[in-house]
């Protein structure tokens, strides 16, 4: 080094960091403080600067920076990048030749360079981009964790690849990193939906809905009237709320709502006739039960006033006051009986009833009025027949009792019988009914003897009613 501290030389010989501070002689010895020579020395020459090539950075002109930093084209190609300046303050702002990038009033506010050809492409997206969770369904299909569709597979087997990951690239990848299947995007095709021709009109007072021309061309099937007039109808035939947008009731074009069954005659009939029946039922019901609320307090009081006279010591028993106080009462319970009987036969004034009745099926399903009539007839029958039979059995041991009262007792049991027969005859189906539930009273046989007394069971057999006679009785039909 030169006084001035300038390189003129450099050691060739010798170590370079000992000799520091030593003096070089002319002939470009290195002489130590005792003059020895150390090392050698040779001059130096300052190597002359290579100019460096000015790089064209004109391909940015025009270019503006964008909010990745990056400097691009009209068409996001990439050109150049932000070196100088805050990116985000630059977004927008225009590159000229030199890669300055300038402000509106021409001021320098940022420095761009330029990328290698291999950079403008910048980094590409997978098809998958941001569509992070998403896997193959069990149809091939790549699906979000939502369930939306967004893509299929086009590679690898639908049946492996259940269930697996799809990255943004399309990649189905094992858990080794092998790509065992490939998607695409891909988006299921939408169905156009066809414009209903109901959508848009609106119901009629009359339930209709009518074109342009006022023809009907279809029906409200579903929904109150009352409030689906002048409601509009929406694409799916539905009458729509306004206000709240719910469906209160549907509409169906007329070729689509099915034409109502046609009755035949046959069927016409039957369902009249069991209109009827349902009726009669109802009316006969109605008039037993009267006839079982007045005679149900008469009977109890028979029995009481019986069950008094035999737990009454044979010495104090007053028999003839027992026939004074219960033969009014049997004589009540005739009225009662008789005049129901009456009303029965008076809903058949001319007798069309009973001649069909033989017509009439006893096995049909019967109604839930038919059901109530056998039930109130069971318990007026069982109430009388029970009331009769205890009697009689308790005045067996009382003769004078037994010699007024016993001959009475019919005045309860034909009266009865004849209402059953009367029963019989407009609802013979109501009879197997009776029969079914006073089987399990055991009174069958008795009122066989009641109805055999008055030649009634001959009267229902010759109408064809035999096999109910039977029922009721608890006897198979003779003819079976």
């Amino acid at each position: 080094m030169a006084n001035n501290g300038k390189q003129v030389g450099e050691v060739t010989e010798g170590d370079p960091n000992r000799p520091k501070g030593s003096r070089v002689d002319e002939d470009g010895d290195v002489l130590d403080r005792r003059e020895d020579v150390i090392g050698n020395a040779k001059p130096w020459d300052k190597p002359e600067e290579v100019a460096q090539a000015e790089v064209d950075m004109s391909s940015l002109a025009g270019k503006r920076v964008n909010k990745g930093g990056n400097v691009v084209d009209s068409n996001g190609q990439i050109f150049g990048r932000v070196v100088e300046g805050d990116p985000k303050s630059l977004v927008g702002r225009m590159c000229d030749k030199e890669g300055n990038i300038m402000s509106e009033s021409g001021e320098k506010i940022g420095k761009a360079e330029l990328v290698s050809e291999f950079e403008r492409e910048g980094s590409r997206e997978g098809p998958f981009a941001g569509l992070s969770g998403c896997t193959i369904s069990q149809d091939g299909k790549v699906v979000t964790p939502s369930g939306e569709v967004v893509g299929r597979l086009t590679t690898g087997d639908t049946k492996t690849l259940y269930g697996r990951s799809v990255d943004e690239d399309g990649d189905v990848v094992d858990k080794n990193g092998n790509v065992v299947g490939k998607a695409e995007r891909w988006e299921e095709p939408k169905v156009e939906k066809k414009r209903s021709p109901l959508a848009g009109r609106k119901v009629n007072r009359e339930g209709n809905v009518v074109d342009e021309d006022g023809n009907v061309i279809a029906k409200l099937v579903s929904g109150d009237l009352s409030i689906c007039a002048g409601k509009e109808i929406d694409d799916d035939g539905d009458v729509v709320n306004a206000t709240k947008g719910n469906a209160i009731g549907h509409v169906s074009l007329l070729e689509d709502i099915p034409p109502e069954p046609t009755e035949s005659s046959e069927d016409k009939e039957k369902r009249e006739q069991q209109a009827k029946d349902k009726e009669l039922a109802g009316q006969l019901a109605a008039s037993i039960e009267q006839s079982l609320d007045k005679i149900r307090p008469i009977l109890k009081m028979i029995t009481d006033k019986v069950d008094k006279a035999e737990s009454t010591p044979r010495e104090e028993l007053d028999e003839e006051q027992l026939v004074k106080e219960v033969k009014p009462l049997i004589e009540e319970g005739n009225k009662i009986l008789t005049e129901s009987n009456g009303v029965i036969r008076g809903m058949d004034p001319d007798g069309r009833i009973q001649r069909n009745a033989k017509h009439k099926s006893a096995t049909k399903d019967a109604t839930p009025e038919e059901h109530h009539l056998a039930e109130v007839l069971k318990e007026l029958t069982g109430n009388v027949t029970e009331t009769i039979d205890n009697a009689r059995r308790k005045i067996e041991g009382m003769p004078h009792a037994k010699k007024e009262l016993n001959p009475l007792w019919g005045l309860l049991s034909e009266p009865l019988a004849q209402i059953i027969a009367a029963v019989g005859l407009l609802l013979n189906g109501v009879l197997g009914l009776v029969g079914r539930l006073l089987s399990g009273l055991g009174l069958g046989g008795l009122l066989d003897n009641l109805l055999g007394r008055l030649g009634l069971n001959k009267v229902l057999d010759g109408l064809g009613l035999g096999s109910a006679v039977g029922a009721l009785t608890g006897k198979k039909d003779k003819n079976q």
